[in-house]
């Protein structure tokens, strides 16, 4: 999806939070430039969840979408806390 005008605003927010959290600068380079800077930031911009197998994790090597996303104030979850959530159901065979 192309970034409208609240991702970008959100994009900045994203950027001045993971530069002043503490990490290496490698890994803040690293977050910058990869799809999950992007994920976080359309997250915030439209009040949407993440899901993520990811977990948080106290590195300051490696950002984390749970952290940018505790960081942030962004709903994350993961997969199954979603299909929890969703109430999904799948059947096996055909009755």
């Amino acid at each position: 999806m192309p970034p409208d005008s609240p991702v970008a605003s959100s994009l900045r927010a994203a950027s001045a939070w993971v530069t002043s959290a503490g990490y290496d600068p490698a890994a803040v380079s690293t977050f910058l430039q990869v799809a999950d800077y992007y994920l976080v930031a359309h997250a915030m911009a439209h009040s949407l969840t993440v899901v993520t197998h990811e977990v948080p994790a106290d590195s300051k090597k490696r950002v984390k979408i749970p952290n940018a996303c505790i960081g942030l104030g962004i709903k994350c979850m993961t997969p199954y806390e979603m299909l929890r959530l969703e109430r999904a159901r799948f059947v096996l065979g055909a009755p």
